[in-house]
């Protein structure tokens, strides 16, 4: 089988995955060529290092790695406000982001006019929101860090979209805190060396560069917000809910941490072609096992959980997979 699918891929003829709904015949889009049979697929990720670079890579490779006629490509970018406007402007066909640039995006905010034709194709476990200081600092409190500076990461990262929403919820968003706009990384480089005060960071786990702060010498900690606080955040945005981080999820974490979080989502627009959308959700949600075993991150990125938390409606072709698996009525 395996040779014969090798000299059809040669000869250009397109082959078809058998589904329990019907085949998938894909000829292909303007941002989706099909090349010897092969539906080649660019899907923005974010920088490398984040976990988002790490659940859109293994999300990749395991939809390439169990489709021979869809092969999925990780793309480097700023994040998931670049994802969004290239995904909604039909410039790439699949984007990660998290709820927070969705919910502006897809019902629009200020100058972000709506994109309703936004629509989920799959989603990941929660994330948490995270205030990390080293082990030894003198800061006990949010507050302590007034006037410090403060790395909120880059500029068109989800979590810097939501800390920023969340600063103007606070009345902090005025030169509060001494705002630094560094990647997930960078970050890292600036809280070892001292050349920041904090790291705000919404992320799911493990995440590299907090896997390595907290393995720095001397360790880190997490600040949680007050109760006052996390309730406030709950009713300034609707998709986000309460969050623990279990001790021991980090070097040194010795009690839960909590706080609040969401979700992140593959986002495509309603023309993305819905035997591809099926085929990939198929494959996300029958996988899921082995799919832990490449990312041990995306532990919670099940239909389940896609379901509950989407902002963007289902992809069609999600929807009809989910129907049919009996997820949904």
């Amino acid at each position: 089988m395996k040779s014969f699918k090798k000299m059809a891929a040669v000869l250009g003829i397109a082959l078809t995955a058998a589904s329990s709904a019907n085949a998938m015949e894909f000829k292909g889009s303007k941002n989706i060529p099909v090349v010897n049979g092969v539906a080649e697929i660019m899907m923005g990720a974010t920088t490398t290092g984040g976990w988002t670079y790490m659940y859109v890579s293994s999300a990749a490779k395991l939809i390439s790695d169990k489709n021979p006629n869809i092969n999925v490509t990780p793309q480097i970018t700023t994040g998931g406000g670049e994802n969004l406007v290239r995904v909604a402007a039909g410039e790439l066909p699949v984007g990660v982001a998290s709820a927070a640039y969705i919910d502006k995006y897809y019902h629009g905010s200020g100058e972000i006019k709506p994109c309703p034709q936004l629509r989920t194709l799959y989603g990941s476990p929660n994330s948490t929101l995270s205030v990390i200081v080293a082990a030894g600092s003198p800061y006990k409190t949010i507050e302590d860090l007034k006037g410090k500076k403060v790395s909120i990461c880059n500029k068109g990262n989800s979590g810097q979209l939501l800390v920023a929403d969340l600063l103007k919820a606070m009345g902090r968003d005025n030169g509060y805190y001494n705002l630094q706009y560094l990647t997930p990384s960078e970050s890292m480089d600036a809280l070892k060396t001292g050349n920041i005060n904090s790291l705000w960071i919404c992320a799911c786990d493990p995440h590299v560069a907090v896997t390595e702060i907290f393995a720095m010498r001397g360790g880190a900690r997490f600040i949680e917000f007050s109760q006052e606080q996390k309730e406030l955040f709950l009713k300034t945005d609707s998709y986000l809910s309460p969050a623990v981080r279990p001790a021991g999820t980090y070097i040194g974490q010795t009690e839960d941490y909590h706080s609040i979080g969401s979700p992140y989502a593959l986002v495509v627009t309603e023309d993305f072609p819905e035997e591809v959308a099926y085929e990939i959700a198929k494959t996300l949600d029958e996988n899921y096992n082995e799919w832990t075993t490449i990312f041990a991150g995306v532990k919670g990125a099940t239909a389940r959980n896609t379901i509950d938390t989407q902002i963007a409606p289902l992809h069609p072709g999600t929807e009809r997979y989910f129907r049919e698996k009996g997820y949904i009525k």
